[in-house]
Parts: structure tokens; sequence; C-alpha cells
């Protein structure tokens, strides 16, 4: 049987897995097993549920939450329905879910809990057209004895007479956040009123506020929300708990509804499933739309090409709305495997790793390089004794894995199709004579690294951009193998993988079946240039998107007869059968005096510093490159300490002459000749940044990407003085 909707593919699973574990969710701070015929079930009640509520087939709906079972549960029942969900961070600006929620179409919206219905109540008024709200979380309202709404739990507002402790603490939040709203009865609101009235100033002083009181009572006032027991009689758009809407499911289903099964049963291959908004790193997001066939492409070949199987469990610590991690649980469901939900900060990662024992796990790189980099400085703090060895074995294993990846063609060549002779000769001589130490190294050091990971990873998935090529000869090094691949939102999204038995260093691996890529040169589209010269990424199979949502214009841009145009930048082995990333055309540097440079080499080589944290590249029109670089402040302040540096602050800090030198020493260092940069390369004036760059201030994207625009429009004045 030929599968070609998602839905045919998850009922397909449940008929041939139904009791094996499909997620694992936490409760009580263990992992709970749901099966796939659970799974399913709970698919099937929460979509009925939202026939019920009034969602129909093409409907198009938001979905506005972070990484957590709920998520996969809607978005499974949405595809179900026929409909189409616009996925959005659980961390979106009120303006960006205006944007997402009111270009796409939406009639209705899934946000996750109060930080998102807030954000949502800011700009309500200007999207009309959402008529129903779903709640994975019920929020807090301050309430007496009134009647109040089933997504909502009530919190006394007084104690006695007194205002109640968490009242007070709620209100200092709302004065310090203008995107906070409070939701209250309307008793609670004229006490809070009358609250304000007399303590106003106290307020302002405790909050450190210097507004004036009356425009801050009046904001306080206006973002007060009363919500009444009959809320969804008297307002629009109505607001439903999760659990509201599943016990709609329920008792549709148990009235003997089959409406869910006969849509999802019509689905068919070029529904429109999703429209995902890019990043916008430049101009206004674009809405990709994916259908069930560009998905299924990819939940057909990618198992096979990444050689996933039922006996793999994932952790998961990606958000689910970034397509790649979405792909990603689509082909667990498709091979039987099982979903554990974990996040990406070490304080929950680290544990879950260790008690979950995962043989597969999907990162973005920034999550590699953090883990490289903590090791490092580990060891850097470590006695005289464990620098040693660490250093013997990394420096052994280097060599070794050099011999070896030559012999078993793990090294990929850019220049010629083989090595001669004498270097294979070398390289066996090399593997003998290095065996023994490299397995005394590995007992000693490498292994009980790789058991961070919980000791069962058959290998990891790294996406999302490109690994650098330290931080890809570490981890191969010390045998904690990750296999990088490639693709775009657009693609939906892998176009390209390396595999554990395929493992080609420094490449993102070959086309997965049924995608083709070619090389072409970066002033003329039409022509391909030869493998092992560098050009545009274009990329042509069932995986390309329909387009972008109401924007004919920027579709025919990027596709032309069936052709996607990345806009990355790449190059094929000699043997044309793998592809290396270079970085993106839009990001090229132009000289004034015509030189083009690729910023991404020179960031990845300067965050091998280890006081370096994040750095990007500058000198678009300039006579030469700059670099603003946000410190490793650990490692900094320990080098301070050490130097006997004093300084009075942060800003302090970054201005002392002797921390501005130890950057100007380390910038020289790596930006060299000698590690193959051309003379206007390393020509680099610097300027070192308070604090990281971050998705509130709209530095990076919600996939951690450098919006360099943005960033070169707010640092333009450091930009001028250290390019000239």
């Amino acid at each position: 049987m030929e599968l070609v909707t998602l839905n045919e593919m998850l009922r397909n699973s449940v008929s041939l897995y139904s009791d094996r574990i499909a997620f694992k969710v936490k409760k009580d701070g263990k992992f709970a097993p749901i099966t796939y015929q659970e799974f399913y079930k709970k698919v099937e009640i929460f979509a009925t549920g939202l026939l019920g509520i009034g969602i129909e087939k093409f409907d198009h709906v938001g979905l506005v939450s972070d990484n957590r079972f709920e998520w996969i549960i809607s978005d499974m029942a949405i595809i179900g329905l026929r409909a189409v969900d616009i996925p959005c961070s659980g961390g979106s600006s009120p303006q960006d879910i205006y944007f997402k929620l009111n270009h796409s179409d939406s009639t209705s919206a899934i946000l996750e809990g109060e930080t998102q219905l807030s954000n949502f109540y800011k700009i309500a008024k200007d999207i009309p057209q959402i008529k129903n709200i779903i709640l994975y979380d019920k929020i807090k309202i301050f309430s007496e004895k009134e009647a109040f709404p089933e997504w909502t739990i009530p919190i006394n507002f007084k104690e006695q007479e007194e205002i109640s402790k968490k009242f007070k603490s709620e209100i200092e939040l709302l004065a310090k956040n203008n995107n906070k709203y409070l939701f209250l009865s309307s008793k609670a609101k004229i006490f809070l009123e009358k609250y304000l009235d007399k303590n106003i100033d106290n307020l302002l002083r405790e909050v450190h506020l210097k507004d004036k009181a009356d425009s801050v009572k009046n904001s306080l006032i206006n973002r007060a929300v009363v919500i009444g027991g009959e809320y969804n009689k008297t307002h629009s758009p109505k607001i439903y708990s999760f659990e509201g809407v599943n016990k709609i499911g329920e008792n549709l289903l148990a009235q003997g509804d089959v409406s869910f099964s006969e849509i999802a049963k019509s689905g068919q291959s070029n529904d429109l499933t999703t429209i995902i908004y890019t990043s916008g790193t430049t101009s206004d997001p674009k809405g990709v739309m994916l259908t069930n066939s560009n998905f299924m492409h990819n939940v057909i070949n990618a198992p096979i090409a990444i050689t996933i199987n039922k006996d793999d469990n994932f952790l998961s610590v990606l958000p689910s709305w970034h397509v790649y991690e979405r792909i990603v649980e689509y082909c667990a469901l498709r091979v039987g495997a099982s979903t554990a939900y974990s996040k990406p900060f070490k304080q929950i990662l680290l544990p879950d790793l260790k008690n979950e024992k995962p043989t597969v796990m999907c990162s973005v790189p920034r999550i590699w390089e953090s883990l490289y980099k903590g090791i490092i400085d580990k060891i850097n703090k470590g006695s005289s004794l464990q620098k040693i060895i660490f250093n013997w074995a990394i420096n052994l294993g280097e060599e070794y894995k050099n011999a070896e990846g030559m012999l078993n063609g793990n090294w990929p060549l850019f220049d010629r199709l083989e090595y001669t002779s004498e270097e294979l000769a070398q390289a066996r001589s090399t593997v003998k004579r290095l065996r023994w130490k490299y397995h005394l190294a590995d007992k000693l050091v490498f292994k009980k690294i790789r058991e961070l990971t919980g000791g069962r990873f058959r290998f990891a998935i790294s996406g999302g951009g490109a690994l650098n090529e330290t931080t890809d000869r570490f981890f191969n090094i010390i045998g904690l193998i990750i296999t990088e691949g490639y693709g775009l939102t657009e693609t939906s999204p892998i176009l390209a993988g390396r595999t554990k038995k395929d493992n080609i260093m420094f490449t993102v691996g070959s086309p997965i079946p049924e995608v083709e890529i070619k090389i072409v040169d970066k002033d003329n589209h039409s022509k391909e240039v030869a493998n092992g010269e560098m050009g545009i990424v274009f990329a042509k199979g069932p995986m390309v998107m329909k387009g972008y949502y109401k924007n004919e214009e920027k579709t025919r841009e990027v596709i032309q007869d069936g052709w996607f145009n990345t806009g990355d930048l790449g190059k094929k082995t000699y043997n044309g059968k793998y592809l290396k990333l270079l970085g993106r055309i839009k990001d090229t540097i132009v000289l004034r005096g015509g030189e083009n440079v690729e910023p991404l080499p020179l960031e990845d080589k300067l965050k091998e510093s280890e006081y370096i944290n994040m750095v990007i590249v500058v000198g678009q029109d300039k006579p030469r490159l700059g670099a603003l670089i946000v410190p490793d402040f650990d490692n900094l302040k320990d080098y301070v300490e050490r130097e006997n540096i004093k300084y009075e602050n942060i800003d302090g800090l970054i201005h002392h002459p002797k921390v501005v030198s130890l950057y100007q020493k380390e910038q020289k260092r790596l930006i060299s000749k000698e590690h193959g940069f051309n003379p206007f390369e390393t020509v680099m004036g610097i300027t070192l940044l308070p604090h990281e760059f971050t998705m509130e201030a709209g530095e990076i994207t919600e996939t951690l990407k450098m919006k360099r625009f943005e960033i070169h429009k707010k640092y333009k004045e450091d930009i001028d003085k250290i390019c000239g």
C-alpha cells in the first residue's frame, strides 16, 4: 500500500506497532510511556473536539507553543482534519504572532499558556478573524468565589482584607512587563483599582520605575482583563482549555461521531498541511507552504537514508515548530521508534541522557559546540595530570583518526579522485602503530566523555546549520558519531545527510533518494560549476515546497524549472557524491577593494578560542574586515583574576586595554596565513560586546541564526570604527 498522506502513515504505524511506545512524556519528573494506539486515540479525540468547537476542513490554525507532547497531538489532529497549521515559537513576540496569524488567514489559534495568551491579547483587536483560542496550560485568574471558566485556575486575590502575596507579586510583574496581561474577576479588578489608588507610589519604588504614577496606573488597569464564568457567551474569540476540547471530543465519539475518521481518510497527497514562516533575517518572514506529498517524500526516504528503525529511541530537545525536529518525529512514527521529550538545557538534558539512554538525538550545531567548549573548559580547569592525559589522548586520536579516515574513505577530496599509494601506505602504517594506544586513550578518556550521552548512542544528527570543522573533528576523535544533515524549510526539509556507514567528515553527505543537487555559478545560474568548485546549491525533487503563501513573486524568484535556489554556497567532492556547505550567498562580504569574503569560516575559526562565545564578522563596503565579539565571560573572568586585572563593571572589563589586547592576539593567532586565510581576511579590527545576541533583541532567529542585517544596523557605529 502506497502511503500518500501523513494521516495514512500514522494509521499504518498504529496497525503495525500498536503496543510499542511512541512517546515518553515527563510526569512527576519521570518519563511516562504512551503507545502508538494510545497516541492515535488522543489525536482522534482532540481532532473531534476541534470539529465540535467549529474548526472545519481547510481552516488555518495557529500553533504557538514550544516543544511538548500536546504539540504533536495538535499537529496530527489538524492535518488529519485536512486543515492547515501555522507553527510559531512559544517565545514569539506579539508582533510576530500578529504577522503570522494575520498573513496566514488563521481563524483559530492554539496557545501554550499564559505568556502566549498575554501576547495574543496585545494584538487581538487587530485580528478579529480569530474565533477560537485553545490553551494547553490553564491560566491563573485572581478570583474569590465568583464563577470562572474551565480554562482558568482561580487564585485568591486577598487574604482577609489585605492583598494576597501572589496578587501583589503579579502586579509587580505587570508593571515591569508591558506585554503582560492580568486575568481576574470583576471583584478582583475593583480591589486592584482601590489598591493602586493607595499604593501606586510604593509600587513604583519597589519595582524601580521612574514613570509617572498616573501613567503606570492606567497601563496596569488597561491590561487587567476581566474574566467571567460565562466568558464564551459574550466574547470573541471563545477560549477553551486543551482538556476542555478533549472532553468535547470524547463526548462526540461516545455518541458515535466518526467525522474525523471520514475526513482523514479523504485526505489527498496535494493537501496543504502547514505554512511555516521563515526566520526573516533580511525582510518580513515568508510563509512556506508544504503539502502531504512534500513531507511524505522525507518520511519515506529519510529513515532509509539515515538508517533509523523501530528499535531506536530518540531524545527530543529541539522545538517541534522547527521543521527539522518535526520531520524527525514524523520519521520516528513511520518506523515504529519512540521519542522522549527533553529540553536543550544541560541541567535537564544531561540527566535525561543518563536516564533515558537514547540511541539517536537530533540537535543544532550550537548544542555540540557548547558541549565541546564545556569539555575543554572543564579540562583547562582540571589538574595538570588531567590536562596531560587529555591532550595526549586528543593529539594521538587526531593522528590515528586522520589515518583511519584516509583508509575508510571518510575524508573528503575536492581536488582529486583518490589518495596516492604512498599516502595510503603511510596511513596503514600509522593505524597499525597507534591502534593499541588509541584503544588505551579511548578507555582512559573518550569512553568517559561518551558516557555523558547515556552510553547507547548509535549516532547523533546535527542540522539547522553547518557544524564547524573543529567540533566535527573533536567528536570524530572521541568516537561519538555525529551525522550532519542538510535541508531548508522550503525542502520539507531534508536534502542530504551523512550516515553512520558513510560519514564523510566536514560535509553534509550525499543527497537522499529522489533529490537532485547541482552547484551553479554565482553569476550565471544556468551554468554548473565543476566538482570541487564553489557555487550556489540548487535542489530539485518532490520535497520542494508548493510555494510562498500569497507571494508568487518570491516563489518565482527561488523556483525555476523545478529547481529551488537554496541561497547556500557549497561545493561537491571531486567524485561528485558529497556536498560541503560554505556559507550563504547573502552573507558574502564584498570589501571596498572588490574582495569577496565568506564570513562563516572566519567565525568558526574565531570560536575555537576559549575566550570567545559568539562572533560576527563584518565589513560590507569597507576597506577591511571587523569582528563583533561576545566574550566567554566565565573564561575571561578566570583570565583577569590570573592577571590581577581590576575593573568595576562589564563595560570596564571589555574596554580594559589588557583585555582588548588579549582578543587582538587571539584574532591574529587564529585568522592567519598559516591557517589558510588570505591577506585581506587577516586584517581585522575587533570590538567586544557586553552581552550575547538574543531573540528578544531581534539579533538572532528562532533557530539561533544571526540576523546579520539587524546586527549591522544596531552596531553601525562600532563597525565604522573597526572597519575604517
